[in-house]
């Protein structure tokens, strides 16, 4: 990266030299301008290939003395050359062509090839620089391959050896060869629990030793759940029928109750209406006695008004006898006018007809008041006649509202009792409906009971089905096998 920043300097700065030469010959202002921005570009060109070649100088610890002499060399020729190409480039725009061509030549020139010298000497320093860097790796890179193949080749010694160890150590753990270790587990996992497992003398701890001690306990456990499924299925069998005939009896039962139930509830209906027609004539009984005891005061109230009626009719005749009088008076009275017309003559004619007519009309007042007497006193006997039946009436109708109370007692009596037994029999209908409810839950838990016996069976089945897979024996000595194995091989 160095020896790229350093030639990038040097071509910066060669550039920067023609193009100020280039600007001094030029006439054309268009073809001048184009040049100074080509020179702007190479000035900036410069210019951070310096300032990265700076830091890196700044920041690496392998930067040399003579590195760090170079880059201040270079820093003097810059400050030294620069300001003469700013006169010669200064000449050139104003048209002085000889003048920037005589300060080019006589004075930046020998400044330029200084500087030139030092950015050269710059590139060929960090050039020798990556060379021995180079032939330093190439080395280091020759001496790390020996090294890597003589690993490699004790790598692969010590691996055998060490292979060897480890396949001895493992036949050793297993115990027999791994053929006949996977024979037997094959056998295991087949559910042949029958198979014979030859151990090494006193090996007690290998993965064959494992293996017979699992395959024995694999045949005990195996036994026993044969065993326990086949008392499972007889005894879950037995369950089940059991349960069986109590869901039955208990299904008749919840019928029965049922039945009860339901005459119960007729009765307790019929019992109800009874209740409640004894309550109906209760209601009437006493309807009847109001309406009774209603009737005896009106046939009170009867008697007396026709008590008072008699007594009216007799103030009535006296009335009449009094009109009698009045209209035996006016008949004198009318008889004597008549008298006194006749005695005066022509002029009394008249007065002597509205006497006629008054004498006439008082006759037929007293007529008329005599047969409202006769009437009277017919009527005065009826309301007599009247006032006894009424008087019997009342006694009667006294007696009918004692006995209307009497029978309304009774009537109340019955209701009472109708209602205590009503009560009564809800309550023994209510707990009939309870027992039946309980039953019915009885016969519920019965049934499931019964699926689950059912179930368990089944369980039993399969569990005797997945046992039937293992092929068992008799291993009452399979414990000392373990610790004195038969037969043993060397």
């Amino acid at each position: 990266m160095e020896t790229k920043l350093a030639a990038s300097l040097r071509n910066a700065l060669s550039s920067r030299a023609i193009i100020i030469r280039n600007i001094a010959l030029l006439d054309d202002p268009v073809a001048m301008r184009a040049e100074s921005d080509n020179l702007a570009k190479q000035e900036k060109t410069y210019a951070d290939a310096y300032a990265a070649l700076q830091k890196v100088f700044s920041t690496e610890p392998s930067t040399t003395d003579r590195e760090r002499q170079l880059m201040e060399q270079i820093k003097t020729d810059e400050n030294a050359t620069v300001p003469l190409m700013a006169k010669a480039l200064k000449l050139g725009v104003d048209n002085q062509a000889a003048e920037a061509v005589k300060v080019l030549i006589t004075e930046v020139r020998p400044k330029q090839a200084a500087w030139i010298k030092s950015l050269t000497d710059l590139a060929e320093l960090e050039e020798a620089q990556n060379e021995q860097a180079a032939s330093a790796a190439r080395e280091t890179y020759n001496g790390l391959r020996a090294f890597t193949i003589a690993t490699m080749i004790f790598a692969v010694v010590v691996g055998i050896l060490g292979a060897t160890l480890i396949a001895r150590s493992i036949l050793k753990q297993l115990g027999a060869e791994p053929s006949e270790a996977q024979s037997v587990a094959r056998d295991i996992a087949n559910g042949d629990l029958t198979a014979v497992v030859r151990l090494r003398n006193g090996d007690g701890s290998s993965l064959m030793a494992s293996i017979e001690q699992m395959r024995f306990q694999l045949n005990v456990i195996a036994h026993g759940i044969k065993s326990a499924a086949e008392t499972i299925s007889v005894a879950s069998g037995q369950i089940a029928q059991g349960n069986f005939d109590l869901s039955q009896r208990t299904e008749e039962q919840a019928a029965s109750l049922e039945e009860t139930a339901a005459s119960m509830e007729e009765l307790t209906t019929a019992v109800r209406q009874n209740t409640e027609h004894a309550s109906e004539a209760r209601r009437l009984s006493l309807g009847a006695s109001e309406i009774a005891a209603t009737g005896s005061e009106a046939f009170s109230r009867v008697v007396a008004t026709m008590d008072r009626i008699s007594a009216s009719w007799e103030k009535m005749s006296d009335i009449i006898g009094v009109i009698e009088g009045i209209a035996f008076q006016t008949n004198i009275l009318a008889l004597n006018a008549a008298v006194e017309a006749a005695r005066a003559g022509e002029q009394g004619r008249g007065f002597a007809v509205v006497a006629s007519e008054v004498r006439s009309l008082a006759q037929r007042s007293a007529v008329a008041s005599k047969e409202i007497k006769e009437l009277i006193g017919e009527s005065v006997s009826h309301v007599g006649a009247g006032s006894e039946l009424v008087a019997n009436a009342g006694q009667q109708m006294a007696n009918i509202v004692s006995s209307v109370r009497r029978f309304s007692e009774i009537m109340g009596s019955i209701a009472t009792a109708s209602t205590e037994q009503t009560t009564g029999i809800e309550q023994i209908n209510t707990a009939m409906v309870q027992m039946d409810q309980v039953t019915q839950q009885n016969a519920a838990l019965v049934e499931e009971a019964s699926a689950a016996a059912q179930s368990l069976s089944q369980q039993a089945s399969g569990l005797l089905k997945v046992v039937s897979i293992f092929k068992v024996r008799n291993d009452k000595g399979a414990a000392g096998a373990l610790v004195n194995p038969v037969p043993a091989i060397s």
